[in-house]
């Protein structure tokens, strides 16, 4: 789509402001879910005593527990955010710029999402991703497994349950090309997808389905129920 001059000058003011926002929307969010754990850090650094043994193990146990804080308000926090602000994306055509309305919610969506999903993932907490990614928009079964280190586009992502999501997987609602595509992905009950495997938008993936480690799935193909997929590009086996 081309702009005329005027519509550039607009187009460009929108997008400033909303890089603005995008900056304190960010700011806001992960300064409201760290306050928590400085708080506590604040009252027991004052009372604790490094020169005695027993209090440097009380400090080790309050690391670990301070993680449990910053990952529980982080995730609230962020959800808050989202949910607030409606940056929860759909599905369309946009262009690739922060003018854009739904270019801006994709980008920060991502900005809160993406970190805190990392840091879940620093131990294997499948409920608890599954707990986070529903409050942000995902449509996720019971009992899914996530192994680990998996990319998802939540808002774009369906996946039902008893489905298995095998450690680094990547399963795509978006592709960047001349524009910004979102598009669902859809992955059945009872499915197996192995580690490392790519899913490209689109694609829907019918009940107990085995994906293989490493399979790439191109954009919008249909994995018939019952069967098995291997390769690149993903093929059905016996």
């Amino acid at each position: 789509m081309k702009y005329s001059g005027e519509e550039n000058k607009i187009g460009g003011v929108v997008g400033a402001l909303r890089t603005v926002l995008l900056f304190v929307i960010t700011v806001s969010a992960y300064a409201l879910g760290i306050f928590p754990l400085l708080f506590l850090c604040y009252e027991i650094l004052k009372w604790l005593d490094f020169s005695n043994p027993f209090y440097l193990l009380l400090l080790s146990f309050f690391i670990v527990t301070g993680y449990i804080i910053l990952l529980f308000s982080l995730i609230l926090s962020t959800a808050f955010f989202i949910n607030v602000f409606n940056l929860k994306y759909t599905e369309g055509t946009y262009r690739k710029t922060l003018d854009d309305k739904m270019a801006f919610k994709y980008t920060a969506y991502f900005a809160l999402y993406y970190p805190t999903y990392k840091l879940i993932n620093l131990f294997v907490l499948p409920q608890i991703k599954s707990f986070y990614l529903s409050l942000i928009g995902c449509r996720i079964g019971k009992n899914v497994f996530l192994a680990g280190e998996e990319w998802l586009d939540p808002c774009l992502v369906e996946i039902g349950d008893n489905t298995m999501i095998g450690g680094r997987a990547i399963i795509l609602g978006h592709i960047a090309e001349e524009n910004l595509i979102l598009c669902r992905t859809k992955i059945g009950k009872n499915c197996l997808i192995g580690g490392e495997t790519f899913i490209m938008p689109g694609v829907i993936i019918e009940d107990n389905v085995v994906v293989g480690a490493k399979t790439m799935v191109p954009k919008g193909m249909i994995l018939k129920r019952g069967k098995t997929y291997v390769g690149v590009p993903a093929r059905p086996i016996n």
